[in-house]
């Protein structure tokens, strides 16, 4: 046995060695360097938010870890569409129509509890989406997809849209929805509200006397996995209403607390 080039050997092996632990070292010693920061921070947002005339009333007080989801766009078939009086058609395999030779009425009113009614008795799975939102100009409401009991937003592929006549009639709906709903293996911790109210703050997307109304969690598209498959991820829905009296929606990566673009420039992998 060559001793001098065994020797050599360990002599490299342990150098390698060192240099891992001592990098494993510094990672975890940024890590608590982080937390300590963080928490010299928390004690004094409140402060600085107030200063700025940002308030926000009851916040959740605790925060369950959630986990990443995955899913896939479901591709419609005949046998699995509504079963109504309604003309059904698919378009393009996750698209699913449904025209109204004769327009169904919402009732008196058009509100989210009559949308959502008819959404829940004429959709596919309609109780898997929460109302969204009223787009009066064009005689449309926008229903978001629920996964994991949890609202999926601005996600095309996980919506219905419902239209209707100026006589406050559905004339027809559209429809995607994901299905192959699963739970990633290991939950994530996740960020407080004020921390992600504080972010906005921050960067400077959260004008002074604002009034946060409130904090949800719910999940947003992270990851185009394959063609038909995504990633969702849990994500800060914030709630406010600005000085003017306009309300704004703001998104935060709940796990990572960035800030996430949605509703305004929809990724079209979505």
């Amino acid at each position: 046995m060559d001793w001098s080039k065994t020797k050599t050997i360990f002599i490299i092996v342990f150098s390698i060695l060192n240099v891992f632990l001592y990098s494993l070292y510094l990672d975890r010693y940024t890590e608590a360097e982080k937390v300590e920061i963080l928490g010299n921070e928390s004690s004094s947002t409140e402060e600085k938010l107030k200063e700025d005339g940002i308030s926000y009333g009851k916040l959740p007080e605790t925060v369950e870890p959630q986990p990443y989801i995955n899913a896939k766009m479901k591709k419609f078939g005949s046998n699995e569409l509504p079963n109504g009086d309604g003309q059904e058609r698919v378009i393009g395999e996750h698209l699913l129509r449904v025209d109204f030779a004769k327009p169904k009425p919402l009732g008196e009113e058009i509100s989210a509890e009559t949308l959502t009614a008819f959404v829940e008795e004429n959709a596919y799975q309609g109780k898997e989406y929460v109302f969204w939102e009223i787009v009066g100009a064009e005689n449309k409401a926008v229903f978001f997809q629920k996964v994991n009991d949890k609202t999926l937003y601005y996600s095309d592929n996980g919506q219905v849209m419902v239209y209707w006549n100026d006589k406050g009639q559905v004339t027809y709906f559209e429809q995607k929805i994901y299905e192959d709903v699963g739970l990633g293996e290991q939950p994530k911790q996740l960020i407080p509200p004020i921390q992600a109210i504080y972010t906005l703050y921050q960067r400077g997307i959260l004008p002074a006397n604002t009034t946060i109304d409130f904090a949800e969690i719910g999940y947003s598209v992270y990851v185009q996995v394959s063609e038909n498959d995504r990633m969702f991820l849990p994500t800060w829905r914030i709630s406010a209403t600005l000085a003017d009296g306009t309300k704004e929606e703001y998104f935060i990566n709940a796990v990572n607390n960035g800030v996430i673009e949605l509703g305004k420039e929809e990724d079209a992998a979505k």
